[in-house]
């Protein structure tokens, strides 16, 4: 007995040295989430009607388990989907409600974004992956500045006074010491060679899979999405950006290949929102200075404020200086209720509070001014209150996330996935949760969410360390949420 138990050690230490493993690698799962930024699921769900040559994305969804849409979050903006992604939560629980943070209008502008992962206020799946003595890397992954359980981190900032760079001063700062050189080193570039775009990104999720096998990796790719913000959604420029995408795609699973991890990973494919083609753009603001709401300067600077808009791109935030003023609420939803409606008006309608409660949306707002099809919403305060969109803006975001155009992108593939099994729906709440089974770890979602079961195998309770379900909010949900989509 003795003897066989010490030839099974060294059989298991043979093979894990030929996979390129170090001894029980392969016995702990692996998980790559690549997020595709602004990822239409039509994209690759009807590839053949556009001629799209995806040929992994393709392969990712014909061999493993995919959604035809995803229903996420209000607003359906980059940050507040990219932390639902990874906590199971609604905005209002985990605290990141728009991309960027919302200023005193009378004060200097900060241009501040929800970068630091300390704005998070509940359970994330890297720190739950770091709990279970897993190794954690991210590549530009919203709000991870600081996450001290990323054992590799990349983090996305900038510096929004300066003109944008490959490696501004803040993601050097932030970055894990010495590991952008360390990339550069072994991909035999240098800073000059790369514009700000995914080439890096992906070099650098290449280096982490090769040198370092995290069993966490996060990847954000940015590119389609600017893409989209200048061309419009179906546009030959966004196809095109699409088919580079999934080479890219390409290069990440050969990475997987080389390292011996294909057999113990799970890819997954996500995205943050949909997107809607823009022809006009409605100025809120402006409507706000005429009521006599918004008082500027003869410079145009904000002097005093009764009512201020945060714009999403297809929805804006309308907050209120002193929320208890009954008077100034009602002057508000009377003045924008005007300009919402049948067809023609350039708002589909106003979210109430007792609404944006449903959605898990931002709890400091009023109201919320949702888009019509085809209008942008922007935060200008002076010119006209509607207008055309001008060249290189012709796709936004932000909107309701159960309007079909909103609806994000999941596909499923390798070890623990279901094969050949797709669904119409899912929700982005339900994606961590799925996500922290596959890598049979403790994770402490929200009770609202739950893993999507039917597009991952069962794993045995002995492999399971599943903690208790964190009641973080009594918010009811929306009726996609309520319906559970099954």
């Amino acid at each position: 007995m003795k003897r066989r138990w010490i030839m099974s050690v060294a059989l298991s230490l043979i093979l894990a040295v030929l996979a390129g493993t170090s001894p029980g690698e392969t016995a702990r799962p692996h998980l790559v989430i690549i997020s595709i930024d602004g990822l239409v699921p039509a994209y690759y769900v009807r590839p053949d009607r556009w001629g799209l040559r995806i040929p992994h994305l393709r392969q990712l969804r014909r061999q493993g388990a995919y959604a035809e849409g995803v229903i996420g979050v209000y607003p359906s903006v980059t940050y507040p989907s990219h932390t639902t992604i990874i906590t199971g939560a609604l905005p209002a629980d985990h605290g990141i409600v728009a991309n960027t943070i919302f200023d005193e209008p009378t004060k200097p502008p900060t241009r501040r974004w929800y970068w630091q992962a300390a704005f998070i206020k509940v359970d994330t799946l890297w720190a739950a992956a770091r709990r279970a003595g897993l190794r954690v890397a991210s590549v530009g992954w919203p709000v991870t500045v600081e996450a001290q359980e990323i054992d590799w981190n990349l983090p996305e900032i900038w510096d929004p006074f300066a003109p944008r760079s490959a490696f501004p001063a803040p993601f050097r700062k932030y970055s894990t010491p010495g590991l952008i050189e360390r990339v550069l080193k072994w991909a035999k570039k240098t800073t000059s060679d790369y514009r700000p775009n995914d080439d890096f990104r992906v070099d650098a999720a290449v280096y982490l899979i090769e040198q370092m096998k995290p069993h966490l990796l996060l990847v954000h790719l940015i590119d389609l999405d600017g893409t989209q913000h200048r061309y419009g959604p179906y546009s030959d420029q966004a196809f095109q950006m699409t088919e580079k995408q999934d080479a890219r795609v390409g290069r990440l699973l050969e990475a997987l290949r080389r390292a011996g991890l294909l057999s113990s990973t799970t890819v997954a494919i996500v995205s943050d929102h949909g997107f809607m083609r823009i022809d006009k753009l409605f100025n809120p603001g402006v409507a706000l200075v005429r009521a006599g709401l918004i008082q500027l300067d003869e410079r145009g600077r904000v002097k005093s404020w009764a009512a201020a808009i945060h714009s999403n791109g297809g929805s804006a935030a309308v907050y209120l200086r002193e929320p208890e003023n009954r008077s100034v609420a009602l002057k508000v939803e009377k003045l924008f209720r005007a300009y919402a409606g049948p067809q023609g008006l350039p708002l589909r309608q106003i979210l109430t509070r007792q609404q944006l409660d449903r959605y898990g949306a931002n709890p400091r707002a009023f109201l919320f001014l949702e888009a019509a099809s085809h209008y942008g919403l922007t935060a200008k305060l002076r010119g006209p209150l509607i207008e055309d969109a001008p060249p290189g803006v012709r796709g936004k975001h932000g909107y309701l996330p159960d309007r079909p155009e909103m609806y994000a992108s999941l596909i499923l593939w390798g070890r623990g996935v279901r094969a050949r099994r797709h669904r119409e729906l899912a929700r982005m709440v339900d994606i961590a949760p799925t996500f922290a089974r596959l890598l049979h770890i403790e994770f402490r979602p929200p009770a609202y969410s739950r893993p999507l079961t039917d597009m991952i195998r069962s794993v045995r309770r002995k492999e399971m360390k599943s903690g208790p379900a964190v009641h973080t909010s009594s918010l009811p949900l929306t009726e996609g949420y309520r319906s559970g989509l099954r």
